[in-house]
């Protein structure tokens, strides 16, 4: 009888310590969440437990499909596919990129790099939990990078902050941001409909 009560203590042990152990890997991981999803909000708001609904990207040619491509919404995607923003991933390979991953003491590619990713891809900092099957990183900067984000679902306007989060010259050197001159460059209004 005491054998059997050895033999259960030691099949049960390591199972209810598995058990234990998995748990506090997971609250650590949604205590980093919260945390992350925080820093990620445009204008320092926060969002409650009830918000906290994970956005899952779905890529340029997804939105366009969907209705960001059409005479209603200004074409939005051909102006976007054929601006800066979607070359961001594409000039990781360039003789440029290699000179300020060499400058930044990188190890890796810039392609490879979560220092150059990050603000090169949309949610390139992001696990693949994030990323629908139509999503494709090789689209560089995306619609998702500035309406969207890693916790927010709602689509929002972004403000200087959200742009300077890349546009800040802490990896490599740029040329100082004008939130206005840039807007202009980049913009993508929906027609104003005749009434």
């Amino acid at each position: 009888m005491r054998t059997n009560k050895k033999i259960a203590a030691f099949v049960f042990l390591p199972v209810f310590s598995w058990i234990i152990f998995a748990g506090l890997i997971q609250s650590r991981q949604n205590t980093l969440i919260s945390e992350k999803a925080t820093t990620l909000l445009p204008n320092g708001k926060s969002i409650s437990d009830q918000e906290k609904v994970k956005y899952i990207y779905v890529g340029m040619e997804k939105c366009a499909s969907v209705c960001h491509n059409n005479e209603q919404m200004g074409f939005q995607y051909d102006i976007m596919k054929s601006g800066s923003h979607s070359n961001a991933f594409k000039i990781l390979v360039s003789n440029k990129a290699a000179h300020y991953a060499k400058y930044a003491n990188l190890k890796e590619k810039p392609r490879e790099s979560l220092v150059c990713l990050k603000c090169h891809v949309t949610g390139g900092d992001l696990d693949s939990s994030f990323f629908a099957s139509t999503y494709k990183k090789e689209d560089g900067v995306t619609c998702e990078a500035c309406h969207k984000g890693a916790f927010i679902t709602k689509a929002f306007i972004p403000k200087e902050a959200d742009c300077l989060k890349c546009h800040n010259g802490s990896a490599h050197k740029m040329h100082k941001f004008n939130f206005k001159k840039n807007c202009a460059k980049i913009a993508h209004p929906r027609p104003v409909t005749k009434t």
